[in-house]
């Protein structure tokens, strides 16, 4: 599979901005893999496994990113003569970021359902719509991009199919997440307000990069999709996953959980006196 990134020579400057937003990604993602274990403890048992499953998007999202800052760096050769990265026999593939997607949304999904106290039945069919819709919206989104080079007409087409979904999807999650917030505990309420719109900034960057061949096919739009793709992954799952985690101490405390209690002054040190 080639996408447009394979198409072009790049500066100097314009290679080096792609292979330094591609290894950001990476320690950002590894470096909150470590936050999240070391809090871990200090949410709730029932919480937990949202924590769990950040550790678990941080691992599969770093790993990817390594890989195609590998596979960037062995897709291009530097040329003397000119002074640019021209394309090697390795080809660039976008391809890789929608495997990674297939693990990654329903993990994130799932742990949103999680700290909204959702459980039961209720959280199994929740989020097995949610999955699938996220599955239907990365797989046409994946067929349409194997087009952006011969058809920018399908890639389009594919791209406004992916955009039923990815509607649906987020009509469901800011129904359950404006539903609920009315009855979390108001240190909890706020941010997950902020959660929503933040998916929907993060979330809403995926489609610019993938529709990027259409706007700019060129080395510099090879660049702004890149960051485009780096600032979703970072917001999508990092920024995320730290609000996801914070959350989930505050309900830990509000229900008595005393290491969150601890970590949110909500419990009396020993040796003071609660007012």
């Amino acid at each position: 599979m080639t996408n447009i990134e394979s198409l072009f020579s790049y500066t100097v400057g314009r290679y080096e901005a792609v292979d330094h937003l591609l290894s950001m990604g990476v320690g950002a993602h590894f470096a909150a893999l470590i936050f999240f274990i070391l809090t871990s403890r200090f949410v709730a048992p029932r919480y937990r496994t949202a924590t769990a499953l950040s550790c678990i998007v941080m691992v599969s999202a770093g790993t990817i990113l390594y890989g195609q800052s590998n596979l960037w760096e062995q897709a291009f050769t530097y040329n003397q003569s000119t002074g640019l990265y021209d394309p090697a026999q390795e080809t660039f593939s976008n391809g890789y970021r929608y495997v990674n997607w297939m693990i990654t949304i329903p993990c994130l999904l799932t742990q949103l359902l999680i700290v909204l106290n959702i459980r039961g039945n209720d959280l199994f069919k929740t989020a097995t719509t949610l999955i699938l819709l996220a599955w239907a919206m990365i797989i046409t989104g994946y067929v349409g991009q194997l087009y952006e080079i011969e058809s920018l007409g399908t890639l389009m087409i594919w791209g406004a199919i992916s955009t039923v979904f990815f509607i649906g999807m987020n009509w469901i999650v800011g129904t359950r997440i404006f539903r609920a917030t009315p009855d979390m505990p108001a240190p909890a309420a706020s941010p997950m307000r902020k959660v929503f719109w933040l998916m929907m900034f993060a979330w809403t960057l995926y489609p610019l990069a993938y529709g990027m061949p259409f706007f700019e096919a060129s080395s510099t739009g090879v660049v702004i999709r890149q960051a485009l793709f780096t600032v979703a992954d970072v917001s999508s799952k990092v920024i995320y996953g730290l609000m996801i985690t914070y959350i989930a101490i505050q309900r830990s405390a509000a229900e008595g959980f005393e290491p969150a209690m601890q970590v949110t002054d909500l419990l009396p040190q020993r040796g003071t006196v609660a007012a």
